[in-house]
C-alpha cells in the first residue's frame, strides 16, 4: 500500500490551524474610572459630572472595540462548534447591550458619586478583559485544538497500514517509532482540549477575579495541547518522509 508524503503532510496539516491561530494572552485587569467629584461626593459642578460621564464613555467604548475585534476574530474561527460559537455570541450580544444600557444609566445620573457608583458596573458587571476576552480566545483555541486533533486521530489507520507496507526495515522501524509517538501525542492533546470551553463559558462575571484560577489552569491545558499537536505534526513529517 502507497501513501505518498503529500497526502500525509495535508492530513495532519490540520494542526497548523491551531498552532498559528492568534497567541491571546490573559487580559490585564483594568481600573474602574475615578470621580472627579467635590469634597462631598454627593454633589457636584456640572462640568464635573460632564467629566465623571466622559470617563465612563470611554470605558464603554473601549469595550465595544473589544467586543467587536472579538466578534470578527470567532467569525474566522472556522473549527469552534456551533454551540460554543452560540454561546459566545450571545455573551457578546448581552455584554455589548449592558454595557450601552450602563452608559445611559449614568449619563442620567445628577450627582457624581451616582455616576461613579453606576459607572463601576462597566468594570465588575462584565468584565470584559478579566473573563470574556480569556473565554473567547480559549473557547476559540480548545474548539480548533480538538478538531485538529481528531484529524490527526482519523487518519491514523492509514498511516499504520502505510507504515506496514515499507519494505525498509529500518525505514519501517523508524516510521513506527515516529507514529507511536504521533498516536501518543494526539492523545495528550485530545485530552488537554477537552472540557475547556465549557469550564470557561460556565464563569461568570461574579467568580471574578477569583475565576482567575480556572482561567490560567485552562490556559495551561491549551498550551499543553498546543505542544503535543506540534510534536504529533513533526511526527507526521517524519512518517510522511519515510513513505516515498
Amino acid at each position: 500500500m502507497k501513501i505518498n508524503r503529500t497526502l500525509v503532510i495535508a492530513t495532519a496539516g490540520a494542526a497548523l490551524t491551531v498552532l498559528g491561530s492568534g497567541q491571546a494572552a490573559m487580559a490585564a485587569t483594568v481600573t474602574a474610572s475615578s470621580g472627579h467629584a467635590g469634597s462631598s461626593g454627593s454633589a457636584c459642578s456640572p462640568s464635573a459630572l460632564v467629566y465623571v460621564q466622559s470617563r465612563v464613555d470611554l470605558a464603554v467604548a473601549h469595550r465595544e472595540l473589544t467586543i467587536t475585534q472579538l466578534t470578527a476574530t470567532l467569525a474566522q474561527r472556522g473549527r469552534v462548534s456551533d454551540p460554543h460559537r452560540a454561546a459566545l455570541q450571545a455573551l457578546f450580544t448581552s455584554d455589548a447591550s449592558g454595557l450601552q444600557a450602563v452608559n445611559a444609566t449614568v449619563h442620567a445620573d445628577t450627582t457624581c458619586k451616582q455616576a461613579v457608583t453606576d459607572g463601576r458596573a462597566v468594570v465588575s458587571g462584565f468584565r470584559v478583559y478579566m473573563l470574556l476576552s480569556p473565554q473567547a480566545h480559549l473557547v476559540m483555541a480548545s474548539d480548533t485544538g480538538t478538531f485538529a486533533a481528531g484529524r490527526l486521530a482519523a487518519a491514523e489507520p492509514k498511516l499504520q497500514a502505510g507504515i506496514d507496507a515499507i519494505t525498509d526495515l529500518t525505514k519501517r522501524a523508524q516510521a513506527q517509532a515516529a507514529f507511536n509517538d504521533l498516536v501518543a501525542q494526539t492523545t495528550t492533546a485530545t485530552d488537554d482540549f477537552a472540557g475547556v470551553a465549557d469550564t470557561v463559558l460556565a464563569l461568570k462575571p461574579a467568580d471574578m477575579p477569583a475565576g482567575q484560577t480556572a482561567l490560567a489552569a485552562e490556559h495551561a491545558k491549551v498550551t499543553s495541547g498546543r505542544a503535543a499537536l506540534a510534536a504529533a505534526l513533526s511526527d507526521a513529517k517524519t512518517i510522511g518522509s519515510l513513505l516515498v
